[in-house]
């Protein structure tokens, strides 16, 4: 994978930043991309006081503004080179009931989740490596294939990120470029505030690290599928939702007392 071409979309967030260390690690040339100068700055100069040979580019990009977007497209042009792998962790999450969730949230998870990203990807796509296999994957989420209480815009988002990403895939199958979907479990990022990482444990549920989830993601390059779900049990559950939904949702319902009372939580909080 040396002298290939990693774009980082999100590249400043928890699982951004491993993701590109470990890129690094294994010879990609990076452009980082992000929403936060100072950040993107203080990652390149990390990255490349472990990995002197790589090549770092950095570009700043707001999804919110569409003049940001079109920015990035003629800076990822101007670079003159062909990428190789696009990858698109760029979200925002929100825990809270439905009935608790303000309509401009709902609004913004669809758009900087789903809308903004695919939009991104018609001035992507003309980018990739023509001479070599390329691919465009999307970071998602179990929460993507398991609709969960007090996640129900996220899901909805990942969701359609999913079916996107499948759509995508079947309607470029004759071109070079793969599109793929990787999908990490909860993870210990900025993302998730206390009080969902507190409700977290207090489930039982599996929490990684994103170096862990990072790893996992460099296999998962190594792979041929078109989706990974990292991790046991969510690997069965998410196997088990798609044929037998109800066995997911019973299960399910004994956490409801405690995801509601934690949804309270962050209202008053």
């Amino acid at each position: 994978m040396a002298n290939l071409t990693a774009v980082i979309l999100g590249a400043t967030g928890g699982i951004g930043q491993a993701i590109a260390n470990i890129l690094g690690q294994n010879g990609l040339n990076l452009v980082l991309v992000g929403r936060n100068e100072q950040a993107l700055h203080k990652l390149r100069d990390n990255l490349a006081q472990c990995y002197p040979q790589l090549q770092l580019q950095l570009i700043r990009c707001d999804l919110t503004e569409q003049y940001s977007r079109d920015e990035l497209i003629h800076a990822l042009a101007a670079l003159n080179t062909p990428i190789h792998y696009y990858i698109n962790n760029a979200g925002i999450n929100d825990f809270s009931l439905f009935s608790q969730q303000s309509q401009d949230t709902m609004e913004q998870m669809m758009l900087i989740n789903v809308v903004y990203p695919l939009q991104l990807l018609q001035g992507i796509i003309p980018l990739m490596s023509k001479t070599q296999p390329s691919q465009i994957i999307h970071i998602g989420s179990t929460l993507g294939s398991i609709g969960y209480p007090g996640y129900v815009s996220y899901c909805a988002s990942k969701f359609a990120l999913r079916g996107a990403t499948e759509a995508l895939a079947r309607e470029y199958s004759k071109t070079p470029i793969k599109f793929r979907y990787f999908s990490p479990r909860a993870t210990n990022t900025e993302m998730n505030n206390p009080d969902v990482v507190e409700m977290n444990i207090r489930l039982g549920t599996n929490i990684d690290t994103p170096e862990f989830v990072a790893q996992e993601f460099y296999q998962f390059l190594q792979k041929d599928c078109q989706f990974y779900q990292v991790g046991y049990p969510e690997k069965i559950f998410v196997k088990v939702n798609q044929v037998l939904p109800n066995i997911v949702a019973n299960s399910l319902q004994k956490d409801l007392d405690t995801i509601y009372q934690y949804a309270d939580k962050q209202k008053r909080g």
